[in-house]
C-alpha cells in the first residue's frame, strides 16, 4: 500500500504525484469503514518504507534508493491485501498500480519501467482518494 514518483509517481500506495491529483468525485462512493482500513494500510506501509511522514508523502525527488526499494517490495508483498482493502471506487486503479510495482521489481527496481495498465487516470483516482478520504498530503 499506491508511495504512488519517477515515471508518474509512486502513487497511491506509495508516493503520489501531487500535480496529478484531480477532483473527480469518485472517492465519495466508499464506505467509511472501507476507506479507513485502506487508508490506514497505505499510511502504515508508506511510513514504514520511509516514503511518508505524518500522513505526508515525501517528495519523490528526496526518496533514497533504499526507500524506493522498500516501497516497491511492500507493494509486491502486500499487494493482494491492499487490493482487497481498496474501496470499490479505486480497486481497479489499485490493481493496476500493484501490477506496475511488480513489474518494477522484476525490472530490478528501475524507475524507467513501463506503466503497462497503470494510467494517469488511475493515478488521479488514487491520489484524489488519498487526499479526500485519507487526509494524506503531498510534498512538491
Amino acid at each position: 500500500m499506491r508511495a504512488l514518483t519517477c515515471a508518474i509517481a509512486a502513487s497511491a500506495l506509495i508516493a503520489g504525484a501531487p500535480a496529478a491529483a484531480a477532483v473527480d468525485g469518485s472517492a465519495s462512493t466508499a464506505s467509511p469503514t472501507d476507506a479507513k482500513a485502506w487508508c490506514q494500510a497505505v499510511i502504515d506501509t508508506n511510513t514504514k518504507a520511509g516514503a511518508m511522514k505524518n500522513k505526508r508523502y515525501l517528495s519523490p525527488l528526496s526518496l533514497s534508493p533504499g526507500a524506493w526499494k522498500k516501497v516497491v517490495d511492500a507493494a509486491d508483498s502486500g499487494g493482494e491485501r491492499l487490493i482487497a482493502l481498496a474501496p470499490s471506487s479505486i480497486r481497479t486503479a489499485v490493481k493496476h498500480e500493484i501490477a506496475w510495482f511488480r513489474r518494477i521489481k522484476a525490472n530490478h527496481y528501475s524507475n524507467q519501467t513501463p506503466l503497462g495498465s497503470f494510467s494517469l487516470s488511475d493515478n488521479k483516482k488514487i491520489t484524489n482518494f488519498e487526499r479526500t478520504q485519507c487526509g494524506i498530503t503531498f510534498s512538491t
